[in-house]
């Protein structure tokens, strides 16, 4: 019975101690000061540790009371100054260290981490979540999904300089062209597309952050289809083109977006297009040997030879459905189509 004790006594004290870690005090009070003291500054890395602690749970409410917590101070209303933001994004970042790191199994309290680490808006916060949205790095899919919309969050601050969101978005371009999941391909779409709605920029930045957006979107969506392209097989990859095909096709028809930017990249997405065409021609038989396949690969040619109907012409749609006539096993349909839009593009 003693040596029970013995052995449950630290366990207990354990708990205790990771309860009072739970800090009772808030910094919301003197964040929005320019001049922070010594004393503050010990209660900012007390604050975001103790809370950060707590986030290594299994249970819900206390991880959701953890996230509330640390991301409070960041909310606008308390108008942090730049000096705090500094201070509680490195404390943060040293807290949440050992949340991210491959021997973490605990990847919930990895993705709050990243969800907090979105909303600071500081280079070094958004290069960290940079880093595990890209499988070269991070093999955690769930973790490299989260923060794919933890970047996009990072965007949406308004605090990022137009050389640190160039930098991310090349990064993000490369990672996404290389992702072999393809429900994280498509978020780290999303997030390049939303580059274009950065708030806080010049209008002349923005409408080179817009630019290099649809250029990066049109690049990871014809990187992504050729790695596709190099497989004997069909793959549910295809999805992510499909889905990064669907996101353009409604930017480009954006009024709030450039003319010139939005030409550019139709002539940019037009070779694009007849390539999707012909890499579901080459994997046709292997695509309808699956019903979830056939249905991506059938989405993908429909989706590409609306962008092309609307952007190229020449083609009426007749009566013909060429996505029907393809799931029913037909191909002389889209090898149809495939000349006529060779032709097309090469007159141009």
């Amino acid at each position: 019975m003693f040596n029970s004790y013995k052995i449950l006594l630290p366990t207990l004290l354990a708990i205790a101690t990771s309860a009072i870690a739970q800090p009772s005090f808030r910094i919301t009070s003197f964040i929005s000061h320019r001049d922070i003291t010594d004393s503050q500054k010990g209660d900012i890395r007390q604050y975001a540790s103790g809370w950060a602690d707590a986030m290594l749970t299994d249970d819900a409410a206390t991880l959701s009371e953890a996230r509330r917590a640390l991301a409070e101070p960041l909310d606008k209303r308390w108008s942090m100054s730049n000096t705090a933001r500094m201070h509680y994004g490195e404390a943060l970042l040293d807290a949440f260290e050992p949340f991210l790191s491959k021997e973490n199994k605990n990847q919930m309290a990895a993705v709050n981490a990243l969800q907090v680490l979105s909303l600071l808006g500081t280079e070094r916060s958004v290069i960290t979540i940079m880093r595990h949205a890209s499988s070269a790095s991070e093999s955690r899919v769930a973790v490299r999904h989260w923060a794919a919309a933890s970047l996009e969050d990072s965007f949406q601050t308004g605090r990022l300089p137009l050389s640190r969101l160039t930098t991310v978005a090349t990064l993000l371009t490369d990672a996404a062209s290389r992702e072999p999941v393809w429900h994280v391909a498509s978020r780290q779409l999303q997030a390049l597309s939303s580059l274009s709605n950065t708030p806080g920029l010049r209008r002349s930045e923005l409408l080179e952050l817009q630019k290099l957006s649809f250029q990066l979107q049109v690049l990871a969506i014809s990187n992504i289809l050729e790695d596709i392209a190099t497989q004997d097989d069909a793959t549910l990859r295809m999805r992510s083109v499909r889905y990064g095909l669907a996101s353009l096709r409604f930017q480009l028809i954006e009024p709030s977006f450039d003319a010139e930017i939005k030409s550019n990249t139709i002539n940019d997405i037009k070779p694009v297009l007849l390539r999707i065409l012909q890499v579901v021609s080459d994997q046709a038989q292997s695509a309808r040997k699956n019903e979830d396949l056939a249905t991506v690969y059938a989405g993908t040619i429909e989706t590409a030879d609306a962008m092309l109907r609307r952007h190229a012409g020449g083609r009426d749609k007749g009566d013909v459905s060429l996505r029907d006539t393809w799931m029913d096993g037909n191909d002389l349909t889209l090898s149809d189509v495939i000349k006529h839009w060779k032709k097309q593009l090469s007159s141009k």
